[in-house]
């Protein structure tokens, strides 16, 4: 997640420097993160940096994205539509996007219009022009520009804002220079007869010096600030996966594959099918019958309860089913990788202990590998629970700090969080301002802890602890009050349950 910051912070700055060596304005110039293909967490990240404009290629999977972003509170991101517009994906982009930068042809033009939501402002467009001629680029032709900027006038529900072209694929930089001359020249021609005519699309990672260089206002980039995007592939494809248990974890760790894995591919047992419907509208597979859902699985997840998972385990066992080319992943508490190879008679197992954050993607899970797990093995599952958030790796002692820390520790913080409130009620505050006020102050104290990797979390106290003065007061109680005793206590507490919980399995 760092590096994404280390990149824009690279991306930022060249865009700068180009702009004093080709004597333009900064501010004249927008950054447009290319978030295809990358997960929430990513987008959150550069969000967290400042981004706020964000382009997407495929309209399903970006729908999905923004509608769970505004859910979470991601509200004010200006979302993008970059790529090729199928006539039956324009219902979504004009219900979801905030700017459509890929018009190239009046029938896309009118179903945005008519499909744009009676209740949201006019769509933004950007006429797409294929400044290289190539076939395989969409884009209109210079020659008919003029009569799709009419018919694009005669739609209410649409605003023309500028244009947008992609370079040629090519090492031969001036040929790519000179296709940008040509559209910034259109571009100009244009903005001296039409008011808020005021995007010119032009530039992604390799050419953006060019693009600047000839009056783009706004520049494409992704892989510079996301790195290499992720596609689903065949090894993804070809790797079947169980679930035992569709319960809450379970649901999370599944959303999280699916980003990568076909939903198919997959099949969900249950005790009670009705429960199960979920994954099956995705396209899986349900049952209730456990063993059928293990038979052809090259993964399986054990997601049930630990004083449940004894009898599972026991049930695929004297299944008769071949278990030698399978990869079983644990999310039980206290239960040991022993304890389940003992029963299943292999050492090809995964414990992990996500915690409860990870439904937004925010989430610390505890990973912790037997001795016949491969490097192949460790990848693949990393893969599939990247979505939730970071896997920190260990032995299985390892796991129970981990677990005791931040498995347990959204509770304690949770906790903290209603002493906060219930303080500022007492004292006279409305409670859903003192709700606000507080989940503010601990998102931003969270936000600086990440932002400033250089401090210490003590130098970040320090920093707005003035002697004698209200902080430094309220933090001498913490200490009378033995707060750090408090917490070593907490902690020992939680892995003293978990030990109690290993001797029962």
């Amino acid at each position: 997640m760092d590096s994404i910051v280390h990149n824009l912070k690279a991306v930022n700055t060249q865009v700068s420097n180009f702009s004093q060596l080709y004597e333009r304005k900064i501010e004249d110039i927008t950054l447009l993160c290319v978030s295809k293909t990358k997960p929430e967490d990513m987008v959150i990240e550069a969000y967290n940096s400042g981004e706020r404009h964000f382009g997407e290629s495929y309209a399903v999977e970006a729908s999905e994205k923004i509608a769970s972003l505004k859910e979470k509170g991601y509200k004010d991101i200006i979302w993008h539509f970059i790529g090729p517009i199928q006539k039956n994906k324009t219902k979504l982009i004009a219900e979801h996007f905030d700017i459509v930068e890929s018009v190239d042809r009046e029938i896309v033009a009118k179903r945005l219009n008519d499909q744009r939501p009676p209740f949201k402002k006019p769509l933004e467009v950007l006429i797409q022009v294929n400044i290289s001629d190539e076939d395989q680029k969409s884009g209109c032709l210079i020659s008919d520009v003029d009569a799709l900027v009419k018919a694009i006038d005669a739609l209410p529900n649409l605003k023309l804002r500028g244009f947008m072209g992609i370079g040629k694929d090519t090492e031969n930089r001036a040929e790519i220079e000179a296709e940008f001359a040509q559209l910034q020249s259109l571009f100009n021609e244009y903005k001296t007869k039409r008011a808020d005519f005021d995007i010119l699309s032009m530039g992604m990672t390799q050419d953006m010096d060019l693009a600047i260089k000839k009056g783009s206002t706004e520049v494409r980039i992704g892989t510079a600030i996301f790195g290499a995007r992720v596609y689903k592939s065949k090894e993804m494809e070809q790797n079947n996966i169980a679930f035992i248990g569709g319960g809450n974890m379970a649901s999370c760790i599944y959303d999280s594959i699916v980003k990568g894995f076909d939903a198919k591919n997959i099949t969900v047992s249950g005790p009670h099918i009705e429960k199960l419907e979920k994954f099956k509208a995705q396209g899986s597979a349900v049952t209730t019958d456990n063993i059928e859902a293990v038979k052809n699985a090259k993964v399986v997840f054990l997601g049930v309860k630990p004083q449940i998972l004894t009898s599972v385990l026991e049930e695929i066992a004297s299944s008769g089913a071949d278990l030698s080319d399978k990869l079983f992943v644990s999310m039980a508490a206290g239960f040991k990788l022993s304890s389940i190879s003992d029963k299943l008679n292999t050492h090809r197992i995964i414990r992990i202990m996500p915690n409860t954050p990870a439904k937004l993607g925010l989430g610390v899970i505890a990973v912790s590998y037997d001795n016949a797990v491969s490097d192949a093995d460790k990848a693949l599952v990393k893969t599939m629970l990247k979505n939730m958030g970071a896997c920190i790796e260990g032995d299985e002692q390892a796991l129970n700090v981990i677990g005791a820390v931040c498995g347990c520790g959204p509770a304690f913080v949770y906790r903290f969080m209603e002493a906060l409130i219930s303080e500022a009620v007492a004292h006279g505050i409305d409670e859903k301002d003192a709700r606000i006020m507080v989940e503010q102050t601990v998102f931003g104290s969270a936000s600086m802890v990440i932002k400033n990797q250089d401090s210490t979390i003590a130098s970040l106290r320090e920093a707005v602890t003035s002697k004698g003065g209200t902080t430094f007061a309220g933090l001498t109680k913490m200490t009378e009050g033995n707060f750090e005793g408090i917490m070593k206590n907490t902690i020992q507490a939680s892995l003293d349950r978990t030990y109690e919980f290993e001797k029962m399995f």
